[in-house]
């Protein structure tokens, strides 16, 4: 081979090689802004959601009096500064910087909220002037919202157009080494390998950018006279927690409230919708003993608070009198409710529909007498609409037959729920799933545990 093609041949190979390195590098840096991209929205959530908790916990502080409601860290709330300075800076970070007058607004906003009307509702809660500070709190924090919203659209526009220009490099270095692949073998497998390598790390960046999102974890006191068990399942591997709620609190020295429910959303969205369905229940059922009521007055907050229809929550609350062994509930939509009563079995039918379908439903309140040993299961529709291999769903009657032969204890009953879950799905679960199972006890055992801060389990 002649001097002039061994060099023109050098020069094919030194291309087809450095070219796929250059190309590396692009889609590298690319990525890592991805990554940075991803940080600032989850900043941003965290900071939406410090203002909610404030304003949902000063509403419950109004409503009772009762400092319980009120975040340990505000209002004043020295984390809001914290969060805006993290989301500031990784703003710069992620070189977007005409959004950074964005995050002045939010900051000065919510000055203006804890100031005008946060402190003042804190130092007298019965002020006469209390409902006009807490509408001019809601014009507030929407105006907070707004300034989130643009602020969310300009790092999904970004984060668009990094993707997108990801996927043009991604291309031009396909359609480069289908170039070379012509012209010589061996630089197509080199080209090739470099275009799967960053095609694996850019899928990797975006994964770890999706399992950046944290989601509200809650936690519950055991009821009177009760033994509680529980379960929560997620169904992916980075723990991406959806909008499923499990809570209880008592309510004197022999009453206790019990909630489950399933918000509709996923990741920090569906977060932000279970702490509101936490509190606003907790807040409500401190002004009324009527389950019934207070879902219809939830119904209506809910409403008045989301205006997209898109949204809305499943939910089951009970109410339980140890001294009359009367269980008295409201259920919005909630099917996979139970009763286990021996050997049998009996479904508590809902009360009412879904949380955001009409603002004017009425939902009753049923009661019921458990006997000691007797036991009240509930669970999200992640239980139900378990499949198999066949598409078959476990269903309301799979349940209850499961239920009929279950372990005694309660905590038992939920393991094997979840493990049958686990074995129609070959350990791969479809749908975030939350149980909770409370049975009767003869008298108090002496503990006051209840479910602490749930972990979602990890698939098998």
């Amino acid at each position: 081979m002649s001097p002039p093609i061994l060099l023109l041949v050098a020069a094919f190979i030194a291309v087809a090689v450095i070219g796929p390195i250059l190309a590396i590098r692009e889609l590298d840096a690319g990525s890592v802004r991805l990554v940075q991209l991803g940080t600032a929205g989850e900043d941003l959530d965290a900071l939406v959601r410090a203002q909610l908790s404030e304003e949902t916990g000063l509403r419950g502080y109004v409503a009772t009096h009762d400092r319980y409601f009120l975040d340990p860290d505000g209002p004043p709330n020295p984390l809001f500064d914290e969060h805006a300075d993290d989301l500031a800076q990784a703003l710069r970070a992620a070189q977007l910087i005409e959004a950074l007058p964005l995050v002045g607004e939010i900051r000065a906003t919510h000055d203006r909220w804890e100031s005008q009307v946060a402190l003042p509702l804190l130092h007298d809660p019965a002020n006469r002037d209390g409902l006009q500070k807490q509408t001019y709190g809601k014009l507030l924090t929407d105006e907070l919202r707004a300034s989130a919203q643009l602020l969310h659209d300009a790092i999904s526009s970004a984060d668009a157009k990094v993707e997108s220009e990801q996927r043009r490099r991604i291309n031009d270095a396909v359609g480069f080494s289908t170039a070379m692949i012509v012209v010589f073998g061996i630089a197509a497998v080199v080209l090739g390998l470099s275009r799967a390598t960053a095609v694996r790390n850019l899928e990797r960046e975006r994964s770890l950018v999706d399992a950046l999102q944290q989601t509200l974890r809650v936690g519950g006191t055991r009821l009177p006279r009760t033994e509680v068990g529980f379960a929560y399942a997620s169904a992916t591997a980075e723990a991406l927690v959806g909008g499923d709620l499990l809570d209880s609190w008592r309510d004197g020295e022999d009453q206790g409230w019990f909630l489950i429910a399933d918000a509709s959303g996923k990741g920090i969205q569906a977060a932000r919708h279970s702490a509101f369905v936490q509190y606003a229940i907790r807040a409500l059922a401190s002004e009324s003993d009527d389950p019934g009521d207070v879902v219809a007055r939830f119904n209506r907050l809910f409403g008045d608070t989301f205006e997209d229809p898109g949204i809305f929550v499943v939910l089951f609350l009970g109410r339980f009198d140890a001294r009359t062994h009367h269980l008295r509930y409201a259920s919005a939509g909630h099917s996979a409710a139970f009763i286990r009563r021996g050997m049998l079995v009996q479904q508590l039918p809902p009360t009412g529909p879904i949380i955001g379908m009409e603002p004017d439903s009425a939902y009753a309140t049923r009661s019921v007498t458990l006997r000691v040993g007797e036991t009240v299961l509930l669970a999200t529709d992640g239980l139900t609409e378990a499949r198999d291999t066949a598409g078959n769903f476990l269903g309301d009657d799979g349940v209850a037959t499961l239920l009929a032969s279950a372990p005694i204890d309660p905590q038992g009953i939920c393991d094997l729920l979840v493990g049958e879950v686990e074995r129609r799905s070959s350990g791969q679960i479809a749908d975030d799933l939350a149980i909770l199972a409370i049975s009767v006890l003869a008298q108090e055992d002496g503990s006051d545990t209840g479910f602490s801060t749930m972990e979602a389990a990890p698939r098998r």
